[in-house]
């Protein structure tokens, strides 16, 4: 029997993830180094070496698929307008494997998160259930100090970090696509190790690396912080890099020829193109943050208790109505979130 202690909450080896017998690369790495007993440190980091290496080669095989960019430039000085197809009759099955697509992997999940956060106790969904819907999981909620807290915090992580994230994506998006500087391709690798990694694993080595380095930032929101930039910068830069190669270079050749500098271009030119992308980038990241639980599984302290351990210690103290009414609150303030930014995005490009 294994045990942990994570938060004040006491799990054993039945409270660990089944994977019905099929073991990815992640899980070993897991399993050989936390769940097993006594733990394999030096198997499970061959694993993440074996992981990387299968990284950086697809990374390679990217990098020379994308080699000549202008291939898939679609926004050049010449007029470009994108053509609707005509599914023709294929539209009805077309839109109706859309529908149950939307519905299986969407709107089903969300409706028993839903129907669980009304119910005192979680049960099959019937019609005498739904006499017993009440709203006192959501009243836990706004009485809480900790899910108050931990809401915060994420929000904070969120709207901070992916702002942080998306902007050193678009550098190095920038160094590696529009200029010949030497060891771009090696700063395109790197920026994808990170993703190689479990976030166990780099929790772990973040923890040890910043607990021994004279830098205040341990136990508390700011190695979270850290932590997720780290490793989710490659969704940002994968965003960014995509919108970037669709950018014709004669457009910042015409800006240059008529006097303007690098600032300028970059300003008046480059990024109002590149800020659909950078959009969508942040969109993913804020959402991706709010949630986040891996990583910051051993990062965190009572202190800088962010919404996904919140919601792993709910389910294991078996508070499942909570648990689920902190859910569908997470993910209402993550609509709320991207709605927002897309908004003002919108706002800005019309005014």
């Amino acid at each position: 029997m294994i045990f942990l202690k994570l938060g004040g909450s006491l799990i054993t080896d039945k409270a660990l993830p089944e994977t019905a017998r099929i073991d990815v690369l992640t899980t070993k790495i897991f399993r050989e180094a936390l769940a097993d007993f006594p733990p394999n440190h030096n198997l499970a980091a061959a694993y993440s070496m074996s992981l990387l290496a299968i990284t950086v080669f697809f990374v390679y095989v990217y990098q020379r698929v994308t080699a000549r960019r202008e291939r898939f430039a679609t926004i050049t000085g010449r007029g470009y307008r994108p053509q609707a197809i005509d599914l023709g009759v294929w539209r009805y099955p077309a839109s109706a494997a859309a529908v149950l697509i939307l519905s299986l992997i969407v709107l089903l999940p969300l409706g028993v998160l839903l129907l669980t956060s009304l119910l005192p106790y979680y049960s099959v969904p019937t019609r005498e259930t739904l006499g017993l819907l009440t709203l006192k999981h959501y009243g836990f909620l706004a009485q809480s100090d900790r899910v108050g807290r931990a809401l915060q915090i994420s929000v904070t992580l969120a709207v901070v970090g992916a702002t942080l994230a998306m902007i050193l994506a678009a550098v190095v998006a920038y160094i590696t696509v529009r200029t010949k500087v030497l060891g771009r391709a090696a700063l395109e690798v790197l920026t994808f190790i990170p993703l190689a990694f479990p976030g166990t694993a780099l929790a772990i080595g973040l923890l040890w690396g910043y607990v021994r380095l004279p830098i205040p930032i341990y136990a508390t929101i700011w190695i979270l912080l850290i932590a997720y930039v780290t490793r989710f910068l490659p969704f940002g830069l994968r965003a960014m890099t995509s919108t970037m190669v669709q950018v014709q270079t004669e457009l910042e050749e015409a800006s240059r020829v008529c006097g303007a500098g690098l600032a300028h271009t970059f300003r008046r030119i480059l990024l109002p193109l590149l800020r659909p992308g950078f959009i969508a980038g942040w969109a993913i990241l804020a959402t991706i943050f709010m949630r986040e639980f891996s990583t910051s599984l051993f990062l965190y302290t009572p202190r800088s208790e962010p919404v996904g351990p919140l919601l792993y210690h709910l389910w294991i103290d078996g508070q499942q109505g909570r648990m689920a009414a902190l859910g569908v609150v997470v993910s209402v303030a993550s609509l709320v979130l991207v709605a927002a930014v897309r908004r003002a995005t919108r706002v800005s490009l019309t005014g």
